[in-house]
């Protein structure tokens, strides 16, 4: 999973099709994180426990990179920071622990429901408004939700809850994120993983535990640093050659391979409800993304030529 406060214009064509081949490399890290939490589950480790390493550990990594690039923090206010670090830790936490609580696969479609989020509080955050071809688009993904519900996601309902919470925590970071997008994607990244990696640690202290195995640090190390920190700086490079809606829609290959490493790992199957609803999901996410770069061409060229 990943979110972008801001894109660079495209260069060359070379440069162009050298960031889509890296938005692939990132959008196949990303979805490491399925059997990654899953192997970290059979060890035993808590949620909170993985939601707060991860964000630490990859926080900590991200920090020299962050650093170059903090003045850009100048430009906004402290609260933004801040909220939009709060809504990070809320996304994953409540990912990670759906992860633990049901499929993969019906955890990431679940997560990638934050389009309709976006759409709800868009309006009420930053005064911004989908058109009625991207809710109409947004309501198959509701459909697809509907269906993994009643016909089954695999999970009891709580772990179907945690799923549609980390769509809403992702839907709310990606709208927050707009009030930053005059910020370094680096900087933001490493205040968000580390901001949230400080706020779990006492979380921790209560229901978690520091005492992990030494595979189980492995796993940890693995999933901060290969499928979260690395990522994420490459992605950053991307961003400067790829505009922002083509790179979301390539690293909708997350949760397509996301239950196929969760598979080869271990074994789990994707629930029928998941087969039926979960491609209503990702299809809808794609169209969205399609309508909102065509309307934003469309003001492009219309502020051009006025």
């Amino acid at each position: 999973m990943s979110a972008a406060p801001n894109s660079a214009g495209c260069t060359s064509g070379a440069e162009r099709w050298g960031g889509t081949l890296i938005l692939i490399v990132c959008a196949t890290l990303w979805s490491l994180n399925g059997p990654l939490i899953k192997l970290l589950d059979r060890e035993a480790v808590p949620a909170i426990s993985i939601a707060c390493f991860r964000s630490l550990v990859g926080g900590l990594i991200l920090l020299p990179f962050g650093l170059r690039y903090a003045a850009s923090l100048r430009s906004v206010p402290l609260r933004w920071p801040v909220w939009t670090a709060f809504s990070f830790t809320f996304m994953t936490t409540s990912f990670v622990a759906a992860n633990i609580l049901a499929p993969a696969a019906t955890a990431i479609v679940l997560q990638y429901t934050a389009p309709v989020w976006v759409f709800l509080l868009s309006p009420l955050l930053v005064g911004e408004r989908a058109g009625r071809a991207e809710g109409g688009a947004l309501a198959v993904a509701m459909l697809g939700v509907l269906v993994i519900f009643g016909v089954g996601g695999g999970a009891q309902p709580v772990g179907l809850m945690l799923g549609l919470l980390s769509g809403l925590g992702f839907g709310l970071l990606t709208v927050l994120l707009r009030k930053l997008r005059t910020v370094h994607p680096l900087t933001v990244a490493t205040l968000n993983a580390l901001g949230s990696g400080l706020v779990l640690l006492p979380a921790v202290l209560w229901w978690g535990s520091f005492q992990l195995s030494p595979f189980a640090w492995l796993l940890v190390g693995a999933l901060a640093v290969v499928q979260f920190t690395l990522p994420y700086v490459l992605y950053s490079w991307a961003l400067q050659r790829v505009v922002a809606h083509r790179a979301a829609l390539i690293l909708l290959l997350e949760p397509v391979l996301n239950p196929i490493w969760t598979y080869l790992a271990v074994g789990e199957h994707v629930p029928l409800g998941t087969l039926m609803g979960g491609p209503l999901i990702v299809l809808s996410v794609a169209a969205w993304l399609l309508l909102a770069w065509r309307r934003d061409r469309q003001r492009r060229n219309a502020a051009r030529h006025g």
